[in-house]
């Protein structure tokens, strides 16, 4: 037994999800956005923890942590990429963007092309909370790098 009870439903919902993504997604567009909400403290974050080591695919996990400004949360977001595996992962240190469309754009360039990857950007209010532009940002670079079959 590996420590996780439960949550079945759910973690064949993301199966499924990520099956969707692996044959192309919907309407020519790979990639999928998943907002998951909820109340504090009922196991989110550890049911996505769980689906990805389940999955076995390249990933990124960054948990976003209420720092006192947008630089200090994207420095912290750069460290994260860059240990992730993703395999261009390393874009991200050796560039050391300093704008949040730079590092989702760079984000963008380090997912693998030949199999789906999953991005999880856990407590994303707090990311919202120091740079409020940062949702726009998101959904900017999400539109732009989902075209024409990339993946993201």
């Amino acid at each position: 037994m590996d420590g996780f009870v439960g949550r079945e439903r759910e973690l064949a919902l993301l199966d499924g999800m990520l099956a969707r993504v692996a044959r192309g997604g919907r309407a020519g567009r790979p990639g999928r956005a998943l907002l998951m909400r909820g109340r504090r403290r009922v196991g989110k974050s550890r049911l996505v923890e769980e689906f990805v080591e389940r999955a076995e695919v390249p990933h990124l996990f960054f948990t976003a942590s209420a720092q006192p400004s947008a630089a200090a949360d994207l420095a912290l977001f750069v460290e994260a990429a860059a240990a992730s595996t993703l395999p261009e992962a390393q874009l991200l240190s050796e560039q050391q963007p300093r704008t949040w469309d730079a590092a989702l754009t760079l984000l963008v360039a380090a997912l693998p092309t030949d199999r789906p990857s999953v991005v999880v950007l856990d407590e994303m209010p707090y990311l919202i909370a120091s740079d409020p532009g940062f949702e726009g940002t998101l959904q900017k670079v999400f539109d732009a790098s989902c075209p024409g079959g990339r993946s993201c």
